[in-house]
């Protein structure tokens, strides 16, 4: 596992500019940072989970606003009656079930993903008891990438951590409209990320069969 200090030195001799002469090192963090959201964005490769409080008469939840790392949603679990909620419905379901569904007062059962930030839950709790460590449910999440410290190592697989250094190789030689160079990294870069797409994949089965 390699440190991002690391990786950036290998960016620079991919680069022939070891010594930030023609690439300054805000442009070399600022391109790692967009090598490293785009790997993660893509790839889901980092999941998270955080407690977060119902709240009574609330339908639609704001998760950008609740977590702030939050990119999608994986599962909810309701710790109030010990249960997940079930993911298989879509809006246009809600809607068949009844078309007031914002309306319906009950124990959460449902949820679905609106779009980035909306998390819609049906049907929704009028009040909820009054002890926070009750009213409360867990939360499995995709996470953004966090920003990239030179100390630390990226929340990538250690085999898959060179697509941190093609990605930025190929953006910042196009930077410098080096098109053909960047355009030899960025194929290689678009093959291999499809190969952590289907690795995260397989393994985010396994790891989520406790919801079975």
């Amino acid at each position: 596992m390699a440190l991002f200090s690391a990786i950036k030195t290998n960016i620079g001799i991919n680069l022939n500019d070891a010594s930030n002469v023609n690439y300054s090192t805000n442009d070399l963090q600022d391109s790692c940072q967009d090598a490293y959201d785009d790997i993660v964005s893509q790839t889901q490769c980092i999941v998270k989970k955080t407690t977060l409080t119902w709240v009574a008469n609330v339908s639609y939840y704001d998760m950008t606003t609740l977590v702030s790392d939050y990119l999608a949603c994986v599962a909810i679990f309701n710790n109030i009656n010990n249960k997940w909620l079930f993911d298989d419905l879509t809006l246009v379901d809600f809607d068949k079930l009844r078309d007031d569904w914002e309306l319906a007062i009950g124990t959460p059962e449902n949820w679905i993903s609106l779009n980035f930030r909306y998390v819609a839950i049906f049907p929704k709790y009028k009040s909820v008891p009054a002890l926070p460590a009750i009213n409360t449910f867990d939360l499995y999440y995709w996470a953004v990438a966090p920003i990239v410290v030179d100390g630390q190592t990226p929340a990538i697989t250690g085999d898959f951590q060179h697509l941190l250094e093609k990605y930025s190789t190929a953006d910042l030689l196009e930077q410098f409209e080096e098109y053909t160079k960047a355009s030899i990294f960025w194929e290689s870069y678009i093959l291999e990320i499809e190969d952590y797409k289907e690795r995260v994949k397989n393994l985010a089965t396994r790891d989520m069969l406790f919801l079975i």
